[in-house]
């Protein structure tokens, strides 16, 4: 959500962040245990229902003031993809979007680390390939020009959120709350086709991933408290293994496990069922798999079909969005991909945009 950007934080460099500032700041975001902090990032919006990647018209920024503000953040993106990509050829464009992230929405940014971190590209899943860097520009050219047209997001994502870092979360929720607006998913399929936001202050998504019980114990009533939204991400299967199993399921799946008292790790169907009465509650498969990883009709049915049966019986309505492990981009070839979005799911979360997918055929 684009609109009058909030001056940055106290002691954070106005402007164009020159090379050693970006390169810093990568650093620590590189090194920072994402399943421990709330990480921020900014995502492009894309629209494949219009048959392309743009809002018509470009309207979004003229219809709430984006104007200037989306010119300096297409500035700073544009300096940081090039420094970070000239330092490391693994990096992406979702990198640099979460360097930015960290210089100018972050209350809080990542510490400096101890020792400079292997890479500056943010962890995938086993088996991903690096595009060659012509593609990587063209990710990056893609995100740019969104962010020209004011088709901006700010998200913050988290995963575990233990009682044991309450208060850290507290100030954190407040401090967005202060300065920003919630989004929910009818706000972006709003600009989406008028290029409108409901309010003039910029927005923030916060998203919650893996279906922690401490989604519910701890951020929940935060949200409540700030009256911010939360759009949560549980791979299903986790809800329904047995409590003294589920430490063993998350190991074995690749969630980051935290600091917990003995007892339930994930949440159950009713505490999701209540989560949807306010917030959005959005598919992320059964097992925490990644799009590579579902390719037979069985894993579709398994990782995708019941998920999205089993979430649209117990919330009442389909998912928001999706989202794969790893966070890869919609791509028509792929089965899971074309098994969601044939099942209706309208918004695909990936690591540099929130994209609309075309509505599914009438039947």
């Amino acid at each position: 959500m684009s609109g009058p950007a909030p001056a940055p934080p106290p002691g954070r460099p106005p402007g164009v962040p020159d090379a050693q500032v970006l390169l810093a700041a990568a650093r620590a975001v590189a090194a920072e245990d994402e399943e421990r902090a709330g990480v921020a990032t900014y995502l492009a919006l894309e629209d494949l229902a219009r048959g392309d990647l743009r809002v018509a018209g470009g309207a979004a920024a003229t219809a709430h003031g984006g104007g200037g503000d989306d010119a300096r953040l297409a500035s700073r993106l544009a300096a940081a993809w090039s420094v970070l990509a000239d330092a490391d050829p693994a990096v992406t464009v979702q990198d640099a979007l979460a360097v930015l992230a960290d210089l100018e929405l972050r209350p809080v940014p990542a510490p400096a680390p101890a020792s400079p971190p292997a890479s500056l590209a943010a962890w995938r899943p086993a088996g991903w390939r690096v595009p060659p860097r012509a593609e990587r520009d063209a990710e990056a050219a893609r995100v740019h020009e969104a962010v020209v047209g004011g088709r901006v997001l700010r998200v913050v994502n988290h995963h575990d959120t233990p009682l044991a870092r309450r208060e850290e979360l507290r100030a954190e929720l407040h401090w967005y709350a202060e300065r920003f607006a919630p989004v929910t998913a009818a706000d972006v399929h709003a600009h989406l086709d008028t290029g409108r936001w409901p309010s003039q202050r910029p927005g923030v998504l916060l998203a919650f991933y893996d279906g922690f019980a401490s989604a519910v114990e701890c951020a929940a009533p935060l949200l409540e408290e700030t009256g911010l939204v939360g759009w949560f991400y549980p791979p299903t299967a986790f809800l329904d293994v047995p409590v003294h199993q589920q430490r063993a399921f998350a190991r074995a799946h690749e969630y980051g496990v935290l600091e917990h008292p003995p007892g339930r790790l994930a949440m159950t169907w009713d505490d999701l069922a209540a989560l949807a009465e306010r917030h959005e509650v959005c598919a992320h498969t059964a097992t925490h798999a990644a799009s590579a990883d579902v390719r037979s009709p069985a894993r579709v049915a398994d990782e995708v079909l019941e998920p999205l049966a089993r979430l649209t019986e117990v919330t009442g309505r389909p998912p928001a969005a999706w989202a794969w492990l790893g966070g890869t981009p919609f791509d028509a070839l792929a089965p899971g991909d074309r098994a969601v979005a044939a099942a209706g799911v309208r918004l695909w979360t990936s690591n540099t945009a929130l994209t609309r997918l075309p509505a599914p055929p009438a039947a």
